[in-house]
């Protein structure tokens, strides 16, 4: 007798990649509108298809880690300024000063369906976007970058977020549901404000412990309130990509193992032939 299972086809899975786009804008008001257009494309193309994304797209200049993003509180009521930080030792000791880029683009995305979404955004922007210079044509010429795409995409965790607030000259957000199942649990916007915020209650208890420290018990349970909230929703996301960073583990793990092994061979080959040459001639 024989058994057979079935599977279902199609199924849409909920996954975390980014799209870096190889273009290089003239200044920060061309880059924001393009931003604008990625999103009107991907809104439109869940609305056609059915599907479910919480979408961040974030405009800069900035090369990495050299700024900070937090609120600046200046007793107005309402919510707090946001402004981008520059690390000085970062600027001047490893840029020399020189830590500006040109204005890109970058986008992280949480959808339903992951990869098949990602899919149309790359060519929607490698179809649509061909008159705008590729940053790359700055560059001396790299032969390792000969047949490389316009624009690509890979999967991540959710702290690529925090790489990409950051830097973030302009941050956006799109959060739709066109599909027939319930919501994420949680949506980029909510990892940025919950990001921006423990971020800044945490700055100001480090103050307040400097001017007049408390004990360690205390601290710590006035640093724990604090981060709760974040570390929920951040859980969350990295659930979302549990599974894929095991298998990539395990892939990885394999690859040193079977290139210890290789090494361990060519290493008794090498006695091998050494002993058969000593030998001969000794």
């Amino acid at each position: 007798m024989r058994f057979f299972v079935l599977t279902k086809k199609g199924v849409k899975k909920i996954g975390i990649g980014t799209i870096e786009i190889n273009k290089k804008f003239i200044n920060f008001n061309e880059a924001s509108r393009y931003a604008k257009r990625l999103r009107s494309f991907i809104s439109y193309t869940c609305k056609k298809n059915n599907y479910q994304a919480s979408v961040m797209t974030i405009v800069s200049n900035l090369k990495k880690e050299v700024s900070r993003s937090k609120y600046i509180h200046n007793g107005k009521r309402g919510r707090p300024k946001r402004e981008l930080i520059i690390n000085e030792m970062a600027a001047n000791n490893w840029y020399k000063g020189d830590y500006h880029t040109d204005w890109h683009i970058h986008i992280l995305i949480v959808s339903k369906p992951s990869f098949t979404l990602r899919n149309l955004i790359k060519d929607y922007v490698d179809k649509n976007w061909c008159e705008i210079p590729s940053i790359y044509e700055k560059e001396k010429f790299d032969i390792s970058k000969l047949g490389q795409k316009k624009v690509y995409k890979k999967t991540c965790n959710i702290k690529m977020a925090d790489y990409f607030i950051d830097q973030s000259a302009e941050i956006r957000f799109v959060n739709c549901n066109y599909s027939s199942g319930k919501d994420f649990d949680y949506s980029l916007k909510d990892y940025y404000r919950e990001y921006m915020r423990s971020y800044s209650d945490k700055t100001k208890l480090i103050n307040k412990h400097r001017l007049k420290p408390m004990n360690e018990e205390k601290y710590s349970r006035e640093l724990e309130k604090i981060e709760s909230q974040f570390k929920i929703i951040e859980d969350y996301f990295y659930s979302i990509t549990k599974e894929q960073e095991e298998k990539e583990k395990k892939e990885y793990m394999e690859k040193v193992r079977l290139s210890k092994i290789s090494k361990n061979y060519n290493k008794m080959q090498n006695i091998s032939i050494r002993d058969r040459f000593e030998e001969t001639y000794y």
